[in-house]
């Protein structure tokens, strides 16, 4: 199904967000999926943009499909638009949260589909922050977003979490290198794991320290991974 962008208007924000809860709830029902061109509940947006109902295997696909559908649009008119993304969210909700064999859902919280403004939040939107990091990242992005859509991960968790963190083109640069196995497109074995030396919460807490003393948003990748201990060497070495 092809349809042209909307945005939510604040009774189909409401009405969406409490969708949401029921399912949390264990109400068992399909996404309102009417509400995006009723006018009671959406409204046009001042661009002329169409989407559809593609399947995708990961969220970096997502990704790409949105840089490259809304490529003409200027992103100030898309950076924080809540209804906006919150509406594309409603549309792909089946694959934001699947639903399993008896159509129960297991929803994340409710601003993993609705654009939050509290500043800890918003980047834990599925979409909007998935556009982000294609955009501006492109294939190194691929590390954090090679989940399923429904999927976000403990790497894209550890780094969404840190929103400076996450504007930093030598951190995403760096943990990509550190991480990413190209082979398989997907995060490295171990990258995750609690148990290993030089995992995804170490490498957040080493710079958190490096924070202290230099400007990282200024620091390139290569800079950076020159300055990791020891520890990391596994990592780098399955480059």
């Amino acid at each position: 199904m092809t349809i042209e962008i909307r945005r939510l208007n604040n009774k189909g924000l409401e009405y969406f967000s409490d969708y949401i809860a029921r399912i949390g709830g264990g109400e068992k029902s399909d996404p309102p999926l009417t509400i995006l061109t009723d006018n009671n509940f959406s409204e046009p947006v001042d661009f002329h943009v169409e989407v559809d109902t593609c399947c995708f295997p990961t969220r970096f696909d997502i990704g790409v499909y949105l840089k490259d559908v809304l490529s003409g649009v200027d992103q100030q008119k898309l950076l924080g638009d809540t209804g906006l993304w919150s509406w594309l969210a409603l549309y792909w909700f089946d694959q934001l949260c699947p639903a399993k064999s008896d159509n129960s859902r297991k929803p994340s919280k409710v601003y993993n589909y609705i654009l939050s403004g509290n500043y800890n939040h918003k980047p834990r939107h599925a979409l909007q922050t998935t556009w982000l990091l294609v955009e501006k990242y492109g294939e190194t992005s691929r590390f954090l977003l090679s989940k399923k859509p429904h999927e976000r991960g403990e790497l894209m968790e550890q780094i969404a979490a840190r929103q400076f963190f996450i504007s930093c083109q030598g951190i995403i640069d760096a943990a990509s290198r550190l991480y990413y196995d190209p082979a398989n497109q997907t995060f490295k074995r171990g990258s995750t794991s609690q148990n290993r030396k030089g995992n995804i919460r170490r490498f957040i807490s080493y710079l958190q320290q490096l924070e202290l003393t230099y400007d990282l948003y200024t620091l390139p990748g290569n800079e950076i991974i020159n300055m990791l201990p020891k520890e990391y060497d596994g990592f780098l070495k399955s480059s």
